[in-house]
C-alpha cells in the first residue's frame, strides 16, 4: 500500500494534478498497535503507519489533503483523542476543513471514531458552511458510502449488491443518516464523495449506481481504494485485489466535472469509472 500511494502521488505529479485528496484510512491501525489483537487492554501508541504516511507525502510536491477514516481510531482509540499527534503526521490538528481551489470550495469531513461518520459540531459546521457557499461549487468529502446493508434499506453508490459488510452510517443511526441525507439534498450545487468499501470501478457491471448515483436527490460518488481495491463477483461476493491500484483525475471545467477512473498501475484509464457530472461554477 505504501509503495502504491507513492506511485499514484507520482502519478498525479506527472499529470499537473493542482493536488490529491484521500478519503480516509491513511493508516491501518491508526496510532495504536497491539501484540495480540484478541488481548483486551494491551493497546500501545504506534506511530510508524502515520511517520510513514508522512515520509511519502513529504516526497512529493503536490499538496495532498486527507481526512480521517474508520481505521484511524483502530481499536475503538479514538483519534480525537490524539489530534496533537495527527498534526504532526498530516499539519492538520482538525478533523474538519476546507480547501479553496479557484471558485470551487473542497470540504473535507474527517471520523472522530471507528463508528461515527462524523461528530455533532462537524454535522453543524457542515450544515453552515454548506449553506454559507450556496452560490459555490462544492465538493464534499467522507469517508463513509450510505449503506445499512439491508435489502430495500437506504442504498447509495459504492456498496453495489450489497457486497460491504459493514456500513458506517448504519453504525450511526437512521436518525442521523436521514438527516445527512436531507442535508445534502438542499444543495444541488454539491458533489459528495465517499470511499471506504474499496470495491473497484468495474463493479458497475453489476450494478449501475456502483460508481455514482442520484437516488437520494443528491449527487454521490464512490472513490475506490488505491491500496487494496476489491472486485465485485457475479453473485455479490468480492475478491481482495491487493496488487491493484485505483483513482480519479478530475477535470474541472466551469459547467461540469469529468472523473477519469485510472489504474494508477498501468497507467490507464477505467471507462466504467469515467464520469460527467453537470455542476457549474457559481451554481
Amino acid at each position: 500500500a505504501n509503495t502504491k500511494f507513492d506511485n499514484a502521488l507520482t502519478y498525479f505529479e506527472n499529470q499537473s494534478c493542482a493536488f490529491c485528496v484521500v478519503s480516509g484510512d491513511l493508516t491501518q491501525t491508526g496510532l495504536y498497535l497491539r501484540t495480540d489483537e484478541n488481548t483486551a487492554g494491551t493497546e500501545y501508541l504506534d506511530e510508524r503507519q502515520f511517520a510513514k504516511y508522512k515520509e511519502i507525502c513529504d516526497k512529493h510536491t503536490i499538496p495532498v489533503y486527507e481526512l480521517c477514516g474508520n481505521h484511524e481510531s483502530y481499536y475503538n482509540m479514538p483519534i480525537t483523542n490524539n489530534l496533537a499527534k495527527l498534526n504532526t503526521y498530516t499539519g492538520k490538528n482538525v478533523l474538519s476543513y476546507t480547501v479553496t481551489q479557484g471558485n470551487d470550495l473542497f470540504i473535507l469531513v474527517g471520523q472522530p471514531r471507528d463508528v461515527w461518520v462524523m461528530s455533532d459540531d462537524d454535522f453543524t459546521w457542515l450544515s453552515n458552511t454548506l449553506e454559507e457557499n450556496k452560490n459555490k461549487r462544492c465538493f464534499v468529502f467522507v469517508h463513509s458510502h450510505i449503506d445499512d446493508n439491508v435489502e430495500g434499506g437506504v442504498e447509495d453508490s459504492g456498496n453495489p449488491s450489497f457486497a460491504r459488510e459493514n456500513s458506517i452510517f448504519g453504525y450511526w443511526g437512521a436518525t442521523k443518516t436521514a438527516n445527512f441525507i436531507n442535508l445534502m439534498k438542499q444543495y444541488p450545487n454539491a458533489i459528495l464523495f465517499h470511499g471506504h468499501t474499496h470495491i473497484k470501478f468495474e463493479a458497475q457491471q453489476y450494478d449501475e449506481a456502483a460508481n455514482y448515483t442520484e437516488k437520494n436527490g443528491f449527487k454521490s460518488v464512490h472513490v475506490p481504494s488505491g491500496g487494496a481495491p476489491r472486485e465485485l463477483n457475479a453473485d455479490g461476493s468480492w475478491t481482495g485485489k491487493d496488487a491493484e491500484s485505483q483513482g480519479y483525475i478530475a477535470d474541472v471545467y466551469s459547467d461540469c466535472v469529468v472523473l477519469n477512473g485510472y489504474d494508477l498501475i498501468n497507467k490507464k484509464i477505467i471507462p466504467l469509472g469515467t464520469l460527467k457530472i453537470n455542476v457549474a461554477e457559481g451554481t
